[in-house]
């Protein structure tokens, strides 16, 4: 089912909607979008339940709820922010990274694969899942020039860049650049904005995984209102501030608290009880402030003891920074710690609000009432 055709469904319900859905996977990351032209995209995915778990079977809700395509699941595009397990785990399991004409009707089908640079520059084992990954994007990126290359489930991005893949150039989108198509589409119902990484980082070959993982700003224009999210994806402070020094006037009604909730990424002093929190970081968080954001740990439960990530410090930080505690959300605690589901969030031309859950304790339904255009 193409995208138009997608859209005209979606109008006979929620018109100018979009959802955004972080699911409980403990410290990692995993987060589905659903656009307002009706795309699907994944942004990282760790998915631990297993038969002799009961952790939340995140592969079920993908399984039901995303499109179909002859009885075949499948994402718009999926985006890997960096290769650590805790982004990419089971995603060999219960993806299909493979030819089209190979896939399986029990796994999800991935129209556009969009890869971090350093994946395909580094040919190091990181984990199964990371390689596998690796495998795929190169296995696309053969096809580049080939009437296969534009099919859904051969199409594929490069996030960042490097010297060593300019022959990939039509397929690379750099920090500071918007990404202009998802799976074949211009119009996929919002903005991609790529803010890292920096392909002085990329091409170093001392730099650390971290430090060159993909971080967006998500912007959806509704009613003429827009909207920003931001994925940070592992970033550490001096990466943070870095972002902020090349988009001065960076704001966010939704933040995804980058590293799950670390102190890494509020402080470059490593001590999580007596290090000061970076004065740029606070300014970037109080300059949202007016916007009534939310922010978002995905990580475990978030206790008052010395683990780092998630950090207790880290999270009173973020709530220093906003206009109420019950904006700071924990993907392990919604809506209880003994039985979380996935934290869902709809954004229509009113603002954010949480779409609520069965079962669940009445949460805050305040929404960001917006004026203002793009930056």
């Amino acid at each position: 089912m193409n995208w138009l055709v997608r859209l005209k469904e979606r109008l006979k319900g929620d018109y100018m909607t979009a959802y955004i859905t972080f699911f409980p996977v403990d410290n990692g990351d995993m987060t589905l979008i659903q656009t307002i032209t009706d795309q699907y995209i994944m942004i990282d995915c760790n998915i631990r339940n297993t038969d002799d778990n009961d952790n939340y079977d995140a592969n079920k809700y993908l399984l039901d709820n995303l499109p179909k395509d002859n009885g075949v699941s499948y994402v718009d595009a999926f985006f890997l922010t960096h290769s650590d397990n805790d982004h990419c785990r089971n995603v060999r399991n219960c993806f299909s990274l493979c030819s089209p004409d190979e896939i399986e009707d029990d796994r999800i089908r991935i129209d556009e694969l969009c890869v971090p640079a350093l994946l395909m520059v580094n040919d190091e084992h990181y984990n199964d899942d990371a390689d596998a990954i690796r495998e795929e994007a190169q296995r696309r990126l053969d096809l580049l020039g080939s009437d296969d290359a534009d099919l859904p489930g051969n199409r594929v991005k490069i996030i960042g860049y490097s010297d060593d893949l300019k022959e990939y150039s039509e397929v690379i989108v750099p920090a500071g650049e918007n990404v202009e198509q998802i799976n074949g589409s211009d119009d996929y119902g919002a903005t991609f904005f790529v803010l890292r990484p920096i392909k002085r980082d990329t091409d170093d070959e001392n730099t650390d995984v971290n430090d060159c993982t993909a971080s967006f700003l998500i912007s959806f224009e509704i009613n003429m209102n827009t909207y920003r999210v931001i994925i940070g994806g592992d970033l550490v402070c001096a990466n943070w501030k870095e972002v902020i020094e090349l988009n001065p006037d960076l704001t966010f009604d939704l933040l995804l608290a980058p590293h799950h909730c670390s102190w890494k990424a509020v402080s470059e002093d490593e001590n999580a009880k007596t290090g000061s929190v970076d004065e740029m970081i606070e300014d970037f968080l109080e300059q949202s402030k007016d916007n009534n954001p939310y922010v978002v740990s995905s990580s475990k439960h978030i206790k008052r003891d010395s683990d780092n990530p998630p950090s207790y410090r880290a999270m009173n930080v973020y709530k220093k920074h906003l206009q109420n505690d019950d904006m700071f959300l924990c993907t392990s605690d919604y809506p209880t710690e003994d039985d979380p589901k996935p934290l869902k969030f709809k954004i229509t031309g009113q603002g954010l609000s949480l779409e609520p859950v069965v079962s669940a304790k009445k949460k805050s339904n305040s929404f960001t009432q917006k004026s203002y255009g793009m930056v």
